[in-house]
Formats: structure tokens, sequence, C-alpha cells
């Protein structure tokens, strides 16, 4: 098995606002891992939501209606895909992603990542040097997040999260008529 979830970190905005600009709001129970279809927690001065669903339609605009920085993490083991990007008010700062299914060194990026991609990205590619059966590639977008945040999906948090339900649909793209 492997991970297909996408997560949201936000750093400049209330929790009250976060929640709602997503439509999403608390249970009122936690948990220690997020099994559950949406979760969110505190990691220092961010706030990060987790959904158990591959980039979500609620993570599609929100760098739109959420203000400071935004940090989303898509990952879909079962196809070695992962993806960063970042937002600043709403621009996006950088982008970083790799897609196993376009070739094995895919790592396109947009914008200006942190200075500490140049590190990362080489680590990474000389680890493929050593092992040619391995996707270390596909870490790069989830070191990247990692570095960040200081969150990484499949690392041990030691903290609780919050069980979310959603409040509302997210507004549709387009219909068919």
């Amino acid at each position: 098995m492997g991970f297909a979830i996408s997560w949201l970190a936000v750093r400049g905005n209330t929790e009250a606002s976060v929640l709602a600009a997503l439509g999403l709001e608390k249970t009122g129970t936690t948990e220690e891992i997020p099994e559950h279809d949406w979760c969110s927690t505190r990691l220092g001065d961010w706030m990060i939501v987790w959904s158990n669903s591959v980039e979500p339609a609620r993570f599609r605009d929100a760098a739109s209606r959420l203000k400071g920085e935004i940090v989303i993490c898509d990952v879909e083991e079962h196809v070695m895909f992962a993806a960063t990007s970042a937002f600043n008010e709403g621009t996006l700062s950088w982008r970083i992603v790799h897609d196993a299914q376009q070739a094995q060194d895919h790592l396109p990026v947009e914008g200006k990542p942190p200075e500490s991609f140049a590190r990362i990205r080489t680590e990474q590619f000389a680890l493929v040097k050593t092992d040619h059966s391995v996707d270390f590639i596909f870490d790069v977008p989830i070191r990247m997040a990692e570095e960040t945040v200081g969150f990484r999906h499949d690392a041990e948090l030691g903290t609780l999260f919050d069980i979310l339900r959603t409040t509302s649909a997210p507004k549709p793209r387009w219909k068919f008529w």
C-alpha cells in the first residue's frame, strides 16, 4: 500500500478563516494518524489540513481564497507522482513536480524555489547513481515541502489531528449542460 494524499499548510491566517475558506469544520474528535477524509493539526505557526485524496477540489483555488503563505503537497505513491506548490498572498512562488509516468528524471520547476532546492535535487540525483531501481527523484518535491513547513506526510509528528467534516460543497469550476 502507499499514500494517495494531499496536504495544505497555511501560515498567516486564523484557523477559523482557513477552515471556513475550505468549507470544513472540526468535529470535536481527534486521532493520532490522519485516517479520516479530512484532518488538521498545527505545527509551529503553520496550520496543516490533510486530505486522504490527491488534489482535492477544495485545494484547487485555496491560494486565491487565503492570505499569507500556503504550501500544497500532493503525493500519489501508486504512480510515483509528487508535487509541491508554494504561494504568497495568492501568487505562485514556486512549483516542483515529479511524475514517473513522464520520465524517471521528470522534474519541472516553475518560479524560484528556495535555495535549498539545488542541494536537495543534487542529493537525490546522486542517489539515483547508487540504485537505478528506486525512484529517488520522487522525493524532491516532498523534501521541499518538508524543508519549507517542517511536515512530511510519512513521518511521525507526535501530535493529534483534529477530524474535520465538510460544511459545504466546493464550488464547481464547470458544469455539463
